[in-house]
């Protein structure tokens, strides 16, 4: 039977939008099975013994592998993310299409996990491996580049490299300027902007940047966006800097309300309980600032076994 990757869409969102992640898993698991056994029939030949069959991956399988790492990757699960993801990729190289978009969109995604796990020589090679199938491909979306450019970015940022991250975003901005409908995308690329343009000591255009970006985000937020919370940490910590510390805890406070409705306590929440802790030690409310500092470190704790296993 074939797979319906339309009704599969339709169906994540569904679980999405009821932040379920137990039932979000067990839907990926259902479906990566009946994704993988629709590929498993023959190709249908003609009867002529010299006619072979033209063989192609299972697209299906591959999509919702795809997704799947992705999904653990959000819940820092990040050993799951990777051998997910190497599922995908595997069905891909069975069949030669090292030089498609597909192909090019997984190690994007893998880089991705590795760039969380603060493995920036991997993260770096794999986005860049990725960046030279995407750049030779006519059709790819500017949505996909524009992504691949953030991403580079990021990892420059994780170097202590932010001028080079910054001529990444602006290539990212070039291409999400000029498409509406990518304007996801355009909120991020302001929000890295921002922590690139504060990295070089350009504050000014920093704070312009960061307020584009929760301006955007803030729009869409519909309770399942998962980069309105980084521009609000983001704004937290120039308010913060700045000592505007009622402001920066209610920013903080507010990412990590909406980090855990999207993918529950991960290593992103372990952070925002961090910046909480420093906020209410500056208001001089200590007891909530060890309360926040003993929940991440919990947390963290937690996630640590996780990815031991």
């Amino acid at each position: 039977m074939a797979f319906d990757l339309e009704r599969f869409y339709r169906e994540l969102d569904a679980h999405y939008a009821a932040h379920d992640n137990r039932e979000v898993e067990k839907f990926f698991r259902k479906s990566q099975e009946a994704a993988y056994n629709s590929g498993m029939a023959f190709p249908a030949n003609d009867g002529c013994p010299s006619c072979v069959p033209e063989l192609k991956p299972n697209m299906e399988y591959v999509a919702v592998c795809n997704e799947m790492a992705c999904f653990y990757r959000g819940l820092s699960r990040f050993t799951e993310s990777l051998e997910t993801f190497e599922l995908a990729k595997k069905e891909l190289e069975s069949l030669y299409c090292q030089n498609t978009v597909e192909y090019a969109t997984v190690l994007l995604n893998m880089a991705g996990t590795y760039r969380y796990m603060k493995e920036t020589d991997c993260a770096l090679k794999y986005f860049t491996d990725a960046a030279k199938i995407l750049e030779q491909q006519k059709d790819s979306p500017s949505s996909v580049l524009a992504g691949l450019y953030n991403n580079i970015g990021l990892v420059y940022l994780d170097r202590q490299e932010p001028g080079q991250a910054i001529s990444y975003f602006e290539q990212a901005l070039s291409l999400v300027s000029a498409a509406p409908e990518q304007i996801v995308e355009l909120g991020t690329t302001w929000n890295n902007l921002a922590v690139g343009y504060d990295a070089l000591g350009k504050q000014t255009e920093a704070k312009m940047a960061v307020q584009n970006a929760v301006a955007i985000l803030s729009e869409l937020d519909d309770g399942v966006n998962p980069h309105y919370p980084a521009a609000l940490n983001t704004r937290g910590t120039f308010a913060y800097r700045a000592g505007e510390y009622d402001q920066a805890l209610a920013d903080f406070t507010q990412a990590l309300e909406k980090t855990k409705l999207v993918y529950g306590e991960n290593i992103e929440y372990t952070y925002g309980c961090d910046n909480c802790a420093a906020v209410c030690k500056m208001l001089g409310r200590s007891e909530e600032a060890e309360q926040w500092a003993r929940l991440g470190s919990t947390v963290r704790e937690r996630l640590m076994k996780t990815n031991s296993r």
